[in-house]
């Protein structure tokens, strides 16, 4: 499998090049940070669901993306994301709940080589229902001493599969809160959702956790990374993409 280690880019252009590479592009991981900081929302979350204001405010740019889920704020120096496409039988044979959740066994294990020796698949009790999608439990939330560190959403098309997910590695309760309103009060966040960081109690770089993230698919999904580009196709792809719809105000307020 293709593995581009990618970033720091727009939140449009990292919406536009995972579309890309399920469009155009082979089986690949590609894990990357964001810049300036993001705001996305699941593809029918509401805009009205969060603070366009506050984030214009905080010089937080807002996207949507392809793949379901709640919102999310995509701190520039706080998470590593990656997304996965894939055309793997087994795990397209498997209902979109369980092959995320397959997938996400690779955090996991990102997670414990980094320190975090309890990090698992499951098992998260937040409250649910809310526009905050750490709060919201899910089949493929990675947990760490009861408090989620990660999530991840997925699409399928043509036979393949996009998912796009987050390690924490920082988590701000106050800032969260600015962006995306909750009926969790901000005091109570910390409850549910960390930064992997926090729970180490030690700073984790973003080339750390990079790392570890690559380990952790290769050892959990079997798979052997090439580093690679993006091809002329996806990249001319990706151009038009984030320029026609990941830029625009129709499909930043759509709810399909």
């Amino acid at each position: 499998m293709r593995l581009i280690i990618d970033g720091p880019r727009s939140p449009q252009a990292n919406m536009a090049i995972d579309e890309a590479i399920l469009e155009a592009g082979p089986d690949t991981l590609r894990i990357y940070t964001w810049s300036p900081s993001g705001l996305s929302l699941g593809r029918a979350t509401p805009a009205s669901a969060v603070n366009l204001g506050g984030a214009e405010r905080l010089g937080v740019t807002p996207v949507r993306r392809p793949t379901g889920g709640a919102a999310l704020y995509h701190d520039e120096l706080g998470e590593v994301t990656y997304s996965i496409v894939i055309s793997n039988g087994d795990l397209l044979s498997l209902s979109v709940e369980e092959s995320a959740a397959r997938i996400a066994e690779a955090v996991a294990l990102a997670a414990r080589i980094l320190g975090a020796a309890d990090a698992r698949v499951g098992g998260f009790q937040g409250p649910g229902g809310e526009a905050l999608c750490y709060l919201n439990p899910g089949a493929s939330d990675v947990v760490v001493l009861g408090r989620k560190v990660s999530g991840s959403a997925q699409l399928r098309r043509r036979g393949r599969i996009l998912q796009q997910g987050t390690l924490l590695l920082r988590f701000d309760p106050l800032k969260w809160s600015r962006l995306i309103p909750t009926r969790t009060p901000p005091g109570e966040l910390g409850r549910y959702v960390a930064g992997l960081s926090d729970l180490l109690g030690r700073p984790l770089s973003v080339e750390e956790a990079v790392e570890a993230l690559v380990r952790g698919f290769e050892e959990s999904l079997g798979l052997s990374l090439e580093p690679g580009t993006l091809t002329p196709r996806e990249a001319s792809i990706a151009s038009r993409l984030a320029r026609e719809k990941y830029s625009s105000r129709e499909w930043l307020h759509a709810v399909p």
